[in-house]
């Protein structure tokens, strides 16, 4: 009796890690799910910023959180207040993936650059820029939907740091000496470049559309002076060589998401009329 006791006691020990039913019934205990650790750049309303509350939503937030869901992951997000140092963690593997509005098929130095940091998943938003001035300025006018670089030219401009706006000033205005690289002024936030504008300290702002259309909304000062179609495409990124291989379980739940109607409920809710 005694050695039965001590038996049995020893595995209630051993099963206090394990829980009891998986040594004496031999259940296996339910593995923890992997932690995908997710990076992201705030604030890029509606794609992703912090509520009245500091809890971080946005579209791209609400598809990582699905696929996560999807794919059995544990999210746990990471805010980067610097676009530079977002890109810096997705290419040395400080994030497990990119969800921030990142646009895969950036052409000319960006692109190469962006390529040969990153792997992407499939798209899943397609984004023009948005070009914001201060409500009242006549510094830039642009006389239909889509402005034209001669009118964007040689006016003092803020953009933020290695984001598709800023490649596409350099090379749409700075590369053919149109505007001066001294007139360009970037910075890591794009909160910190809106309100260079909103000083008065430059002309006009370029962002994605989506994000300025959102802004415009939030702030009588800004205005949409026109648009510029650059026909981006979101997705999101992963260190090259995808060496986590996380890409395949990401493109596959969005495409199950896009069947079932989920992802247009997600669009709906952050992107529609």
């Amino acid at each position: 009796m005694f050695v039965a006791v001590v038996v049995v006691a020893a595995l209630l020990a051993f099963g206090g890690g394990v829980g009891v039913g998986s040594v004496f019934f031999g259940e296996k205990p339910t593995p923890a799910q992997p932690i995908m650790v997710v990076g992201t750049n705030t604030p890029f309303r509606p794609m992703e910023y912090r509520d009245d509350n500091g809890t971080l939503v946005g579209f791209d937030i609400d598809l990582v959180n699905e696929i996560g869901r999807r794919v059995g992951w544990t999210i746990v997000w990471r805010d980067f207040q610097d676009w530079d140092a977002l890109l810096a963690a997705i290419k040395f593997q400080g994030v497990d993936i990119g969800a921030s509005s990142i646009t895969s098929n950036l052409p000319g130095p960006g692109g190469i650059e962006r390529n040969a940091s990153f792997d992407f998943s499939d798209s899943y938003y397609e984004a023009d820029q948005g070009v914001l001035v201060k409500t009242g300025s006549t510094a830039v006018v642009c006389a239909a939907a889509e402005c034209t670089v001669d009118e964007l030219a040689n006016h003092t401009v803020a953009v933020q740091t290695l984001t598709t706006s800023y490649w596409w000033i350099i090379g749409s205005l700075v590369d053919t000496a149109k505007t001066p690289e001294s007139m360009v002024h970037d910075y890591g936030s794009v909160s910190t470049v809106i309100q260079e504008l909103l000083n008065g300290a430059v002309q006009w702002v370029l962002v994605d559309k989506p994000v300025a259309q959102q802004l415009v909304t939030q702030n009588s000062n800004l205005k949409l002076a026109g648009t510029i179609e650059t026909n981006e495409l979101y997705a999101f990124a992963v260190a090259n060589g995808d060496p986590q291989h996380l890409l395949t379980k990401i493109n596959a739940a969005l495409a199950a998401m896009k069947q079932d109607g989920k992802f247009q409920e997600i669009f709906d809710t952050w992107l529609g009329a």
